[in-house]
């Protein structure tokens, strides 16, 4: 039967995990291997248990045994850790999204210290630029690093999950559990771990054997919302049946989580928007209780009558869609609060923001068509039997059809919630056949850069009511970050050919928005195309890190007034800046510079 509203659903795919560690380098981790995640601590006494956060939405509970011989998916085990405590003040990242949220990132800055991690090692370098301390971190390959007071974190997603330590005037602490993370926040001094991992789940190395259902991805796994106190060392944890985040936003005590919709979550949606259309014979198959209860019979439908089914799937007008978890943090207390659906995916950070008491959501929303696809026999050879007394060739047998939802042509949209997932206002339909590549939002105006042959910049007004675009602006090339740096001017770095492209955005009328000023550099990347750490902006200067051919470094300084320039520091292989009393800080490569407000280099020091 069909469940009432509030029941069930939830959620997507994922893995193909981004990371960069110290020099950069993307690491990723497959899906089908992704192990489940979660940090664990303690201080003596019990375990944690997973699934106290959740009792006030009634969600459904799946037990994991189950769930690994259903979908034939397993995971990685774990292994134990315990705890530590700690003292005050923050060191931050470079550029973080909203001010007093640190995110994960191979550097930190405290104002006179910085925290690098590389090649294993955290190194605590003075203003002097002396290394007063090297801590080893847990992998050589990729490590974050996060600061406060006297006590530092390091942890490393392993080929084993993730390892954390802990270090602070009691020593290191470690900490050890499976699964990798995916993204990370700090709020005054605790530090909230959002981790993916497989099936097989434990916390404290005591297994996880049942799990509140948000979603139930391909291949399904499980989501880890973990905090430790690096004030006071405390832990907590809860386990979720999910699969792919793509996204983490937090300001304030509210941290949000967005995860776009498996093949599977779509086909249950649409088959509760066509089920009164379904003949009886497929209503009486499918359990519509949950997403996974309903995972558990559509496959014997899909086999049965596959093609008839699909035929009425496809009738639902489906749209890609994400789904997001609002959870409410007190410490280090993560409770779900809300759990809601966005038509569209969220494709980049700065896409999700609060505005006063509103959330807004920019997404980009394609058409989905229902396939059935067939994939080959694991063993494509025959196997041969004897049958009475003759031989005889025995076909393998097919593997069972799998569920695919192709996608049509995108468009994008701009929705804003309120904190409980009621939907407020909406804009929809905007530049159709284009996807969003940047997005910012600045006072009530977004911003939002879209892409297929030119660079529209779209000035979509929040301030009341219905969103309205204002004006938009085509220029060639595509920014993939926004940054304002002055009232009325916005900066965009991105592609121009197969260059960099620095374009300077006078915006002081949002209804007709104009490129004053561009730079470009041919032949070159940069790192801040995939992660807006690697930018900086400080009083009318602008640091861009910039990769040429030939394995080549150079930093550009971009002075930005009514026009700009730039000034290159050739050579300079950094991709992270920090501003402070007139004196720049460089880091990249194992290599920390310092130069004063004119870029004159101070000095340099190597990290090994």
């Amino acid at each position: 039967m069909l469940p009432t509203e509030g029941e069930g659903s939830v959620y997507f795919k994922y893995i193909t995990f981004l990371t960069h560690g110290p020099e950069g380098a993307m690491w990723k981790l497959a899906a089908a291997v992704l192990a489940l995640a979660l940090l664990l601590a303690l201080a003596g006494g019990s375990p944690p248990q997973p699934t106290g956060a959740v009792e006030a939405l009634q969600l459904p509970v799946v037990n994991l045994s189950e769930l690994r011989m259903v979908t034939g998916w397993s995971a990685v085990p774990t292994a134990l850790f315990y705890y530590a405590a700690a003292d005050a003040a923050p060191a931050v990242a470079a550029n973080v999204q909203v001010a007093g949220v640190d995110e994960e990132d191979y550097v930190k800055f405290d104002g006179e210290r910085l925290y690098v991690a590389y090649r294993g090692y955290v190194y605590v370098v003075g203003p002097d630029l002396s290394v007063e301390k090297r801590l080893p971190c847990p992998s050589s390959l990729v490590c974050y690093v996060f600061a406060w007071g006297n006590s530092v974190l390091a942890y490393s997603p392993t080929e084993a999950g993730t390892v954390l330590y802990l270090y602070g005037p009691w020593g290191r602490a470690v900490y050890n559990y499976s699964g990798y993370p995916v993204s990370t926040r700090m709020r005054d001094g605790v530090v909230y771990i959002v981790a993916m991992g497989g099936v097989e789940a434990e916390i404290n190395g005591a297994a996880v054997k049942e799990a509140p259902l948000l979603s139930l991805g391909d291949p399904p796994a499980t989501l880890i919302v973990a905090a430790v106190d690096m004030r006071t060392g405390r832990f907590n944890a809860a386990a979720y049946v999910s699969s792919a985040v793509s996204h983490v936003y937090m300001r304030g005590n509210r941290l949000y989580i967005a995860a776009p919709l498996s093949p599977y979550d779509l086909a249950y949606e649409a088959t509760k928007a066509v089920w009164e259309r379904l003949p009886p014979e497929m209503r009486a198959v499918l359990d519509m209780e949950n997403v996974y209860t309903f995972y558990k019979t559509v496959r014997g439908l899909l086999e049965w009558r596959g093609g008839e089914y699909l035929s009425y799937l496809n009738k639902a007008n489906t749209t890609t869609a994400t789904k997001i978890y609002v959870f409410e943090t007190e410490g280090v207390e993560a409770r779900l609060k809300a759990v809601f659906i966005v038509p569209g995916r969220v494709l980049d950070q700065f896409a999700v923001e609060e505005l006063g008491d509103r959330l807004v959501v920019a997404t980009t929303a394609a058409p989905v068509k229902f396939e059935l696809l067939r994939p080959p026999p694991a063993d494509p050879f025959p196997s041969v039997i004897k049958r009475e007394g003759l031989p005889t060739q025995i076909p393998p047998p097919s593997p069972p059809p799998v569920l695919y939802a192709a996608e049509g042509e995108p468009t994008n949209a701009v929705y804003l919630y309120t904190p409980d997932g009621t939907l407020v206002v909406k804009a929809e339909g905007l530049a159709s056949g284009e996807r969003i590549y940047a997005a910012r939002l600045v006072g009530s105006t977004l911003y939002l850069v879209t892409f297929r042959q030119a660079d529209p910049l779209f000035a979509v007004d929040l301030s009341r009511g219905e969103p309205r675009v204002l004006g938009y602006l085509k220029t060639p090339g595509f920014s993939e970050y926004l940054h304002p740096v002055a009232p009325g001017k916005l900066l965009g770095v991105g592609v121009y050919g197969d260059g960099v492209k620095i374009a300077l955005f006078d915006v002081s009328n949002p209804a007709a928005p104009r490129e004053v000023s561009n730079i470009t550099v041919p032949h070159s990347y940069t790192p801040i195309i995939f992660d807006h750490h690697a930018f900086a902006y400080s009083q009318g200067v602008a640091v861009v890190p910039i990769r040429l051919q030939w394995r080549q470094c150079a930093v550009l300084a971009v002075e930005v007034g009514d026009g700009l320039t730039a000034r290159t520091l050739e050579g300079v292989c950094a991709d992270r800046a920090f501003f402070k009393d007139g004196r720049i800080h460089l880091v990249g490569r194992g290599r920390v510079w310092l130069y004063d407000a004119t870029f004159n280099k101070v000095g340099e020091v190597g990290l090994s």
